[in-house]
């Protein structure tokens, strides 16, 4: 196998296919986004269909959010050297399918509650949203490589990046509530 026959290492290949991905998952990701910004407001439904929608909405809030802060706990016990690098790997793979379901029900019951794109705390709000579903495409990486090292201490740059990761997420999350919380109350 040589670059002059087109034909390349399976091993870069590897490497290159989850970038590949990601930047698809990147752009899907945008395109609803903006899909949902641009429909939401104008989307109307019945008080009752609203009622199921809220409550759709707090669920997949807890599903979502519950999965993240379970992550970030066992994150800090590793940090404080209570638990091992492998099992902070092992939960993130088990939350990874219940964060993503949280997040894509917050969307889906986010669009049915109508919320006002004008207002300056829900842009706010959809930001946070985005920024946490582009942090998970991010942490999804990060993830990856802290695998790869099986056990062994992370160098710097990878632990800089989960560390940014975690906040970045705990940012985003408790942004979103923060100002859900406050709209609800307007």
């Amino acid at each position: 196998m040589s670059a002059l026959d087109g034909s390349a290492p399976v091993a870069r290949l590897r490497r290159s296919r989850p970038w590949r991905r990601t930047t698809c998952r990147l752009l899907a990701l945008l395109v609803v986004w903006t899909a949902v910004f641009l429909v939401a407001p104008h989307l109307r439904t019945s008080a009752s269909v609203r009622q199921v929608a809220l409550f759709a909405h707090l669920a997949a809030m807890v599903l979502g959010f519950g999965a993240v802060l379970t992550l970030d706990w066992f994150a800090l016990m590793w940090l404080l050297r209570r638990r091992e690098l492998a099992t902070v790997v092992q939960v993130a793979y088990g939350v990874h399918t219940p964060v993503w379901l949280g997040l894509g029900g917050l969307t889906a019951s986010g669009v049915v509650l109508a919320p006002d794109t004008s207002a300056p705390w829900t842009v706010v709000k959809l930001v946070a949203v985005l920024a946490v579903a582009i942090n998970g495409l991010c942490a999804r990486q990060v993830q990856q490589r802290l695998a790869e090292l099986d056990g062994n201490a992370p160098p710097r740059g990878v632990l800089l990046a989960a560390t940014l990761v975690m906040v970045t997420s705990q940012a985003g999350w408790w942004t979103a509530t923060a100002v859900g919380f406050l709209n609800a109350q307007q």
